[in-house]
């Protein structure tokens, strides 16, 4: 079997620069890990200079063998004529940073070698559903270019006030995507819409009208001619897209279903007009799916989701909602499931260049209080405080009067801009919202 790729003289030849000039510590330390060396004798004197560099403590070869000595490790790193072969190794303290580089991108060949064999080994058990684990292998994949995209570089203010005047010179080239329209009209006029790259929030009570808001962003994108994925994982395709057409249409959702007698509820002169507004959907870029089983993980929603990116470019993908996004591990609690659904949204944002709208409910705590007709807070979120963090846009959908239609569209977060309080009318037949006033204090809200 061949040996994983490494390269000892790198490794030696950067260990012996750390002895010569300790401030190369510094230097390499966002580069290479201890476990990045291939040799375990080399991990161990990593370990033991950073730990000297960090107390403040002098380092040379004496002073070496004394700490290792003190914490039991000499001998385990070969004793004094292996640390003798430090002092020869080195050809040039100055190429210590293209050392570490060499030993840390041999590290990565080796882990992504390591998932290739694990991902080798799954695919061999009939049990595993070939789409989570490919969802797994990318997101494995993934982190180890993202680590390798890490880095302690600094630059001056003049180089990154001259990276932002050329970004206003070049908007095409910035980072930042272009924005898309949300359809909601106080959204769009007061933040322009949702960022491409940027994960956002939706959150409400049980019942409580967000798959309408949700389901109605998407038909306002697919309207505009973006493609857009849309994930539930509470219903049925075909459901969707009644409630899709019920507000093309401006026909009562609930005639979109089958009587007692099964009988067909719409009246038969609106019948021609769903019919062409079904023939028009030929030409719709919208994709919905609902996932079952293994393929409602996370990993198995990442996979679909890059699989629509390179067939149909979409631009936002919506997830119905995220409490309901099965465990990749049945060992995990509700808590570190729904943080890894999470993150994972907010890095899929980023990795596609789209826009990830995911539903949330909220927390029981806030029902309990619906009473006193409490506005809901970041905290509300429910299962992990990660929602907030990970998210750039955060909306609460709040009925402060359960016997009427009206709602407050509660916005606590959205980056780079202020928290806003918008009036919406939900016209329940039509699981549609209109707009209503902007609220222009906000204060009481925090």
């Amino acid at each position: 079997m061949n040996e994983l790729p490494n390269d000892i003289e790198a490794e030696m030849g950067l260990l012996g620069a750390m002895v010569l000039s300790p401030a190369v510590i510094d230097e390499i330390a966002p580069v290479v890990r201890a476990q990045d060396f291939y040799v375990e004798a080399h991990q161990i004197l990593f370990n033991a200079m950073a730990l000297l560099r960090a107390d403040q403590r002098p380092i040379d070869i004496t002073l070496l063998v004394s700490h290792l000595r003190e914490v039991g490790e000499f001998e385990r790193i070969g004793g004094a004529a292996h640390l003798a072969k430090l002092r020869n190794a080195v050809g040039s303290v100055a190429n210590a940073r293209a050392y570490a580089q060499i030993v840390a991108d041999r590290a990565k060949s080796r882990r992504i070698i390591e998932i290739a064999n694990a991902a080798i080994d799954e695919a061999m058990s009939p049990q595993n559903d070939p789409m989570t684990l490919a969802g797994t292998m990318r997101a494995k994949i993934d982190q180890v270019a993202a680590d390798a995209s890490e880095g302690g570089g600094c630059m001056t203010l003049h180089e990154a006030a001259q990276m932002r005047l050329e970004l206003l010179d070049h908007p095409e080239r910035s980072s930042l995507g272009p924005l898309l329209p949300s359809g909601i009209d106080c959204i769009d006029d007061t933040y322009g819409g949702f960022r491409s790259g940027g994960s956002y929030v939706i959150a409400a009570r049980p019942g409580k009208g967000k798959s309408a808001l949700m389901k109605q962003i998407a038909n306002a994108l697919d309207l505009r001619g973006r493609a857009t994925l849309l994930i539930s994982l509470e219903m049925e395709e075909h459901e969707i897209a009644a409630r899709i057409l019920s507000e093309r249409l401006g026909i009562d959702g609930k005639l979109f279903e089958v009587d007692e007698q099964g009988v067909c509820q719409i009246p038969g002169e609106r019948m021609p007009d769903l019919r062409d507004a079904v023939d028009d959907c030929k030409h719709s870029l919208m994709n919905i799916q609902a996932p079952k089983g293994r393929h409602a993980t996370m990993e198995g929603i990442a996979a679909i989701a890059r699989l629509m990116k390179a067939k149909h470019d979409i631009k936002a993908v919506a997830i119905d909602y995220l409490q309901l996004i099965h465990k990749s591990d049945r060992r995990q609690s509700d808590y570190e499931t729904v943080t890894e659904c999470s993150k994972a949204c907010k890095q899929l944002a980023r990795e596609l260049g789209i826009v990830v709208l995911l539903l949330s409910q909220l927390n029981r705590d806030n029902e309990k209080q619906q009473k006193t007709a409490r506005r809901p807070r970041l905290s509300d979120l429910r299962d992990s405080g990660s929602i907030e963090q990970d998210a750039d846009g955060v909306l609460f959908l709040h009925q402060p009067n359960e016997t009427v239609d009206d709602y407050e569209l509660v916005v606590p977060k959205w980056r780079n801009d202020s928290p806003g309080l918008f009036d919406l009318r939900l016209v329940g037949e039509f699981t549609k919202f209109e707009p209503g006033n902007f609220h222009q204090e906000f204060a009481g809200y925090a």
